[in-house]
Order: C-alpha cells, then sequence, then structure tokens
C-alpha cells in the first residue's frame, strides 16, 4: 500500500472521529470531546507523516518530530499550534478517560474547554484535508 492510500486512509478516519467529538460535545460530554479531539488530531498529524513517507514515533506525544519534519515546508504558525495542540491533548488524554483521585473525568473539563478543543482541532484538520487535496491533485 502506498503512503497516499494510508495516508488519506488515516485522516479519513480523523474526519469521522471529530465528527464524534462534536456529537459529545452537543451532548455535553466534554471530556469525551477533549479525548475524541485528541484522536482525532494525532491521526491527522500521523498521517501528514505518513504521506511524507515518514515513520511516526509510537506515542500520543508527536509535536516535536511534526515541527522537525515540516518546518522547511509548512507554515511555522501551523505546524506550532498543531504541535503544542497534540502535545497537550496527549497530556490531556489520561484524565480525560479517568478523572484523577479527586474528580471524575466529567469535572475536569468544561463547555470552554471542550469549544476552545474543538475549534483548534478543526484548524488543524481542515489545513491538512487542503494539504491532501493538493497532493492528490498533483500526482
Amino acid at each position: 500500500m502506498k503512503n497516499t492510500e494510508i495516508a488519506t486512509a488515516y485522516i479519513k478516519d480523523a474526519d469521522i472521529i471529530f465528527e464524534e467529538s462534536e456529537e459529545s460535545f452537543n451532548k455535553g460530554h466534554y471530556h469525551r470531546t477533549i479525548r475524541k479531539c485528541q484522536e482525532s488530531v494525532e491521526l491527522t498529524l500521523k498521517g501528514l507523516l505518513r504521506l511524507k513517507g515518514i515513520e511516526y514515533p509510537k506515542s500520543h506525544r508527536i509535536g516535536k518530530i511534526f515541527i522537525e519534519t515540516f518546518t522547511d515546508e509548512l507554515d511555522i504558525n501551523f505546524l506550532q499550534k498543531a504541535a503544542d495542540l497534540s502535545d497537550q491533548l496527549a497530556i490531556d488524554r489520561e484524565p480525560s478517560f479517568y478523572g484523577s483521585e479527586d474528580v471524575t473525568a466529567e469535572e475536569l473539563f468544561d463547555e470552554e474547554d471542550a469549544k476552545d478543543v474543538l475549534e483548534k482541532t478543526k484548524y488543524i484538520i481542515d489545513y491538512v484535508n487542503e494539504l491532501l487535496k493538493q497532493t492528490q491533485k498533483s500526482q
């Protein structure tokens, strides 16, 4: 299977997971919104790495390698936003599943947290989908 096909599959799956995050938000499940956005951003960025033929780390925190890989090719503002969001969501991933010793996952994240993450995630997904379209047109 070619890198383009794998990348496209990852990004398509990320789009579906993002829709699930919007659904969770609309139901008031803000911790699930965070969790689904994390999955979506991670798959999106790993899809972009695969598009370039780079084997991504088997980790949720990929911000550093993402910036290193694309510094000379993509807008630095996009790279920094994507890396920051990816790494922050990787940190929030576990608490969004389990909460903490003192509070449930539902209590850790509120509507503003989820809305902010949704907006940032949509920006990342839209940007990468546009890159993918451009790549497919040029092939």
